[in-house]
């Protein structure tokens, strides 16, 4: 009966690791109360509750088993299967992101499908716990050893996974940490005018969310760096307009804290680098809070996602 308990998680494990693998833009994936192991649906997978508890235990005793056993074709295979499960039942668990690596090591570096693989694989993982570190984490080292294939593509599916993480999971600085690697690492004066668009888009339809707007912050500081503007009036203009772009939306959402803390941020910024602010946005400020000068003139300056 044990026996015949592992042929099916065995099958179990090699259709999922397909479906995982071959299933183009999987939207989601989901635990559920159904007698059937596995659904797959318009791009949204679906496993049972008694799937998911048995197959993650089996397939980390099989993993650990086979990982002591020789190499041959059939180890290596079950391995690869085991192991594509493992990270999207089990992201958290490094062992097996570690593995994954050590198979790329084995290709050629210019294998842009096996860096397109991986990078699916590490999304996919994402589908299950939007908030883990280590699909990120193998992701950055993927962009960062396939560096020379790294293509316009792979960059906006980067983007693209990262707001979907975020938008699956509130304040998931794991997303925004990454989202900003991937721009420093690849800088590029197009793509971070539409972030810089993009991120506006967010703010405003995630007004009570900080890391978008810390985000967003970021994105001004990287855009003055990379693009060399010939003035100081240039660089600061850009803040002189964000800085007037906030009290709007403070002046539209006034009991919302994170405006005010990114408010807080800038004006301590231009501050700090002698920008000086419109006036008449400030005003209209201080016609909301008259403590406005007092509210931020003890915040420190922190440009680091949190």
């Amino acid at each position: 009966m044990a026996n015949d308990d592992n042929v099916d998680h065995l099958r179990t494990v090699e259709r999922l690791s397909n479906i995982l693998k071959i299933t183009p833009n999987l939207k989601s994936i989901s635990i559920i109360q159904h007698d059937e192991p596995l659904i797959l649906e318009e791009q949204h997978l679906a496993l049972s509750k008694k799937t998911f508890k048995e197959l993650g235990l089996f397939s980390r005793q099989t993993f650990l088993k086979f990982i002591k056993k020789e190499s041959s074709p059939s180890r290596d295979s079950t391995l690869d299967e085991l192991s594509t499960v493992l990270i999207v039942l089990n992201p958290d668990d490094n062992k097996y992101w570690n593995y994954r690596k050590r198979l790329c090591q084995k290709c050629s570096k210019n294998q842009t499908d096996k860096l397109f693989l991986e990078l699916k694989l590490s999304s996919c993982s994402l589908k299950l716990k939007p908030k883990c570190s280590e699909p990120f984490i193998h992701a950055r080292w993927l962009l960062t050893n396939y560096r020379e294939i790294v293509s316009e593509q792979t960059i906006f599916s980067q983007l693209k996974m990262c707001e979907d993480s975020a938008e699956h999971y509130k304040h998931n600085y794991y997303s925004w940490i990454h989202r900003l690697w991937v721009l420093k690492t690849f800088p590029n004066t197009k793509l971070l005018e539409k972030e810089l668009e993009w991120s506006k888009g967010w703010i405003e339809s995630h007004i009570s969310q900080f890391c978008g707007m810390n985000y967003r912050f970021n994105l001004l500081l990287i855009s003055s760096a990379h693009q060399n503007l010939d003035s100081n009036v240039q660089k600061c203009q850009k803040f002189v307009d964000e800085v007037s772009y906030v009290v709007d939306l403070v002046l539209f959402y006034p009991g919302t804290e994170s405006l005010w803390c990114y408010l807080g941020l800038l004006l301590y910024y231009c501050s700090a680098n002698q920008i000086e602010c419109e006036e008449s946005a400030l005003f209209r400020v201080r016609a909301i809070d008259n403590r406005f000068s007092r509210r931020f003139q003890k915040r420190n300056f922190n440009p680091e996602i949190a």
